[in-house]
């Protein structure tokens, strides 16, 4: 992300966040969410929170149903691949409608203390997000 850049980014959609979905991978991206730490506010409960993007990654190389997640510091994981493959549909809806991203709020959870991060994502249940970009909500 280069500084000055608004975040979200242009083309970012808020998805609806009655529920919650588990980041994968997270250990290869400690930096980025070191990084995302300071950017954080207090959540629930006072739990570190930040704005999360959910951008498809068609030409990731394991998976081609691969679901980045990205804050303003840089990529932090992604959707496992069981939910990417239910999330695919609706980056599709709303790409199908000019934007580039879903966004939602995200938890950081760990930290120093822990030695690494972890994110758990604000996010409601797939059909329900593909229901909502459909019906333009």
């Amino acid at each position: 992300m280069v500084p000055g850049t608004p975040w979200p980014p242009a083309g970012t959609r808020e998805l609806p966040p009655d529920g919650y979905r588990a980041v994968v991978g997270e250990s290869f991206h400690q930096e980025a969410l070191a990084a995302t730490a300071p950017l954080c506010v207090p959540g629930e409960e006072g739990r570190p929170m930040f704005r999360a993007v959910l951008i498809a990654e068609p030409d990731n190389p394991y998976d081609p149903n691969a679901v980045a997640i990205h804050s303003a510091a840089g990529k932090v994981g992604h959707l496992s691949r069981a939910d990417a493959v239910d999330y695919v549909p609706v980056l599709a809806a709303l790409a199908e409608r000019g934007l580039r991203a879903g966004g939602c709020h995200a938890f950081l959870n760990g930290g120093p203390r822990d030695r690494t991060y972890g994110v758990v994502l604000r996010l409601s249940p797939a059909p329900d997000c593909l229901l909502d970009v459909l019906a333009g909500g």
